[in-house]
This record gives C-alpha cells, sequence and structure tokens, in this order.
C-alpha cells in the first residue's frame, strides 16, 4: 500500500498582486509552517486514515514547512516520520510581467505553465522532476506499507511511476489543498 499525502494550505495572503509581490509571497508559501490544519480533520476521523494508522507504514517527508508540518499534524510525533530531500516541491519562480496584477494563485498557476512550456527560469526543469520522481519510485518497497507526504507537482509525477508500475488508486480524500491517495496492486 503506498499513500501519496499532498499537504494542507498554507496560509498565506492570496489577495490581488503584482508579479515581485507575488514572489515575496512564494516564499512565505514555501517557508510557513502555517497551515490550515482543519483540511485534515474530517480525514482524520475517516476509516481511511485509521486504515493508514493501523497499517503501521513508514512515512517520509519533504522537507519544506508545510508538508512537515502536514506530517507532524496526522502522524503525531515528529520522530514517526523521514525528511527526504527528494520530496521537496518542484522549484517555481515568479515570471516577471510589469503593471499586471492578479491574485497570487493565478500567478503561481501562470508561472507554472511557463515551466511547463519550458520557458522558466527555474533550474529544475520537467525533464529533472521527472527523473526525481522516478528515484523517489525506487524508494518504494513493495513489501512495506509506505505514506509519501509532498507536493503537487512532485505527487503528480510519482502517481505516473506508480501507474507505468501498475498501480491503481483505490481510495482519495480531498479538502482545499490537502489530498490522500492511496494505492495498491
Amino acid at each position: 500500500m503506498i499513500i501519496l499525502i499532498r499537504h494542507a494550505t498554507p496560509k498565506i495572503d492570496y489577495s490581488t498582486c503584482n508579479s515581485k509581490l507575488a514572489q515575496q509571497r512564494l516564499l512565505s508559501y514555501n517557508e510557513t509552517r502555517d497551515i490550515d490544519e482543519s483540511e485534515m480533520y474530517g480525514f482524520m476521523a475517516s476509516s481511511l486514515y485509521q486504515k493508514i494508522k493501523d497499517a503501521n507504514p513508514v512515512v517520509y517527508s519533504s522537507p519544506v514547512g508545510r508538508a512537515e508540518r502536514t506530517c507532524q499534524v496526522l502522524f503525531q510525533q515528529p520522530n514517526n516520520y523521514f525528511i527526504k530531500g527528494e520530496l521537496k516541491e518542484v522549484d517555481l519562480e515568479i515570471c516577471h510581467l510589469p503593471f499586471i496584477k492578479m491574485k497570487v494563485r493565478s500567478w503561481f498557476f501562470f508561472s507554472r505553465l511557463v515551466w511547463i512550456l519550458g520557458i522558466g527560469k527555474e533550474k529544475e526543469k520537467m525533464k529533472h522532476a521527472a527523473i526525481r520522481a522516478n528515484r523517489v519510485f525506487k524508494l518504494l518497497d513493495e513489501n512495506k506499507n509506505i505514506v509519501i507526504v509532498s507536493h503537487g507537482y512532485l505527487i503528480h509525477y510519482v502517481k505516473k511511476e506508480l501507474k507505468k508500475h501498475h498501480y491503481n488508486n483505490i481510495e482519495k480524500y480531498k479538502k482545499g489543498c490537502f489530498t490522500v491517495e492511496l494505492y495498491d496492486k
């Protein structure tokens, strides 16, 4: 059983701003440990959560604050999980577009689209993210129950690897950014 968990929503200012301020808010997004923990409460009362806890999984978390905090809330003890640098978010840089104002989520979306098209300034390209996801997949031992707490785009690439290796999505829970997906063969 492999469980992929995307972090809960970070509590930052998502209001309309220019690209310079959006870049500052992206830094806040990447550094904050202040997340909307209420997104996890319904899940923590669910049979899926109990099933995961009963499986006594090995838990790996991204070193990024929002993912690690999600991990701490779900698995209670800071020593019950391992930090893996390979699980960090795919880097994003806000596109500089002077005189344009958008909501922060629109800046994130637009900048991610530019990255997908390969015209952004990010150091990590799509190809590199896919290679990293493949390395993450190799961490997964078929004989163990494993939880990965990470970020949207990296999880996207890990799911592609799981599908290539004939894993099926059995259960899913989603509220806000917080998402839990259970995979098995």
